[in-house]
């Protein structure tokens, strides 16, 4: 196909543990073409997560081979990955061995071990918990003891998207801010910067560890290897980037505190945007790509994952989502008396309890499919309401609306649920690839293509001229009120139940 030639083009590459998305936007964040290619975890165990490097890289190749053969034009490039993916790279940057992800699980209880009675006052620093997932500093320090002699080899450590960088051309190893929040090595509240104060717990080489560059910061450029391989032009500016949920924060416009966004896919997220380093210890905290602003993550673990799970292993003769909301639709509001909880993986937000489990509550003969699937939909949203009254309670949030992102927001019931049950009115974006249009963004403005990150021509995502507002009913609002409250109510007393179950597999 011929390349279409027009005005500038931005390229932001998401790079997710399930797919890779290749995305070209113009001046105006309209989609001139995306390419995605699907990629896999290596899971040898239930906690021993992995990506295969090389193989990664052949489809980010392939992806953007598809992208540069229809847009001629592309002046920037940034990054979007899921975080954190850590990468241990030689001296001559090369990795020594796969990527750990955010969901490899193997350090955690080397990390509790060593932080011992000191957890409370490292949480009080990185306001976030001492996991695998925002504490990969212990990951390192867990591979010091278990792998020294690969721990040898190692020069450098970096991120995923630091990784990418280098694979592109960058000639400079460094992460960016949002995904150091992860680290467990910098205190939140302040400027980023690795602290020896925290560092003190690791027994590595902290002399591993890259600089701290801003979001926008360029670290190199596509050279002519990669030019060749890619389409890309030699010369094309390569922008570090952040982790997706800040990129998706950054492209929808979240640059101002007192300000939200949902993302809905596997999980679902509201996240705040902060000017204060005022956080609450039931969500996830990070820098914002935005220099001196912080981002809370309000982050529940299976929501949208209920339904895959819901078709899949309990009605697997329904095929998507799409079905599952068609015999929802036969109930009604309230579920005729049921209520779910939906932590199917344990839970993040606002529970924090990896032993939690999912459950419907209420159930008796007189109810059917319908009724269990509306229930999980309601379930999920009285989860998200839940967050935003921590959010209301701790920073003063009042949200009239809520714009949403990603797969999930396309269900037309749910997203109706949610506004219902939240009383607020929904928006939806026009694309789903919120983190892509971000990294594009980012990119974009860290190669000089706009005046800086609060930039009025900078674009944001658009929405559907379709918006979804709280019902007035008032039977209505009185019912999901009421069961909210219930819902509220039951992990409480289910826990110690919860735990005893976990404890038995």
């Amino acid at each position: 196909m011929e390349a279409l030639m027009m005005d500038k083009a931005y390229l932001g590459i998401d790079a997710g543990s399930s797919s890779v998305k290749v995305c070209a936007f113009n001046f105006h964040g309209e989609l001139l073409a995306k390419a995605s290619r699907e990629t896999k975890i290596i899971s040898k165990s239930s906690v021993h997560h992995e990506l295969d490097l090389d193989e990664y890289w052949e489809h980010v190749v392939d992806a953007i081979k598809d992208v540069t053969a229809k847009v001629d034009n592309i002046v920037s490039i940034g990054l979007s990955v899921a975080c954190p993916t850590l990468v241990l790279l030689d001296a001559d940057k090369k990795p020594v061995c796969n990527a750990i992800t955010y969901l490899d699980g193997r350090s955690e209880g080397f990390i509790h071990q060593t932080l011992g009675s000191e957890k409370e006052f490292v949480s009080s620093l990185t306001h976030n918990s001492p996991s695998p997932s925002a504490c990969w500093v212990g990951t390192l320090g867990w591979l010091q003891q278990q792998q020294p002699e690969l721990m040898k080899r190692v020069y450098k450590v970096t991120l995923f998207n630091g990784y990418l960088a280098l694979r592109l051309g960058a000639n400079k190893i460094g992460i960016d801010p949002t995904q150091a929040s992860y680290s467990g090595a910098v205190a939140l509240a302040s400027s980023p910067k690795w602290s020896k104060e925290l560092l003190k717990f690791w027994k590595f080489d902290h002399n591993i560890l890259p600089p701290i560059y801003q979001c926008i910061s360029v670290v190199g450029k596509i050279n002519d290897v990669i030019s060749e391989i890619t389409g890309l032009k030699e010369g094309t500016p390569i922008v570090l980037g952040s982790a997706d949920t800040a990129a998706s924060a950054f492209a929808v416009g979240l640059i101002d505190g007192g300000t939200a966004f949902e993302s809905t896919g596997t999980s679902g997220v509201i996240t705040f945007c902060l000017e204060s380093p005022i956080f609450d210890c039931r969500f996830m905290n990070r820098y914002h790509v935005v220099p001196n602003q912080w981002l809370a993550h309000g982050a529940m673990s299976t929501t949208g994952g209920t339904f895959g799970w819901l078709s899949e292993s309990v009605w697997p003769e329904i095929n998507n989502l799409n079905e599952l909301e068609t015999f929802a639709e036969k109930s009604v509001p309230g579920a005729n008396g049921l209520i779910y909880l939906p932590y199917l993986a344990g839970e993040r937000s606002p529970i924090w309890d990896t032993k939690a489990s999912g459950a419907w509550l209420g159930m008796r003969l007189s109810h059917n499919r319908n009724d269990l699937i509306r229930a999980a939909m309601e379930g999920t949203a009285y989860g998200m309401k839940q967050i935003l009254k921590i959010a209301y309670e701790r920073w003063g949030f009042k949200l009239d609306e809520l714009l949403s992102v990603g797969g999930g927001a396309r269900n037309l019931l749910w997203t109706q649920i949610k506004a219902d049950i939240l009383d607020v009115e929904y928006n939806i974006a026009k694309t789903s690839d919120a983190a892509a249009f971000g990294a594009a963004m980012i990119g974009a403005t860290g190669s000089g293509f706009f005046c800086g990150i609060n930039d009025p021509d900078l674009p944001i995502l658009r929405t559907e001229d379709l918006s979804f507002k709280p019902s007035q009913d008032k039977k209505t609002k009185a019912l999901y009120e009421q069961n909210y409250h219930i819902y509220e109510s039951l992990y409480p007393v289910l826990k110690n139940t919860m735990h005893s179950l976990s404890d038995r597999k």
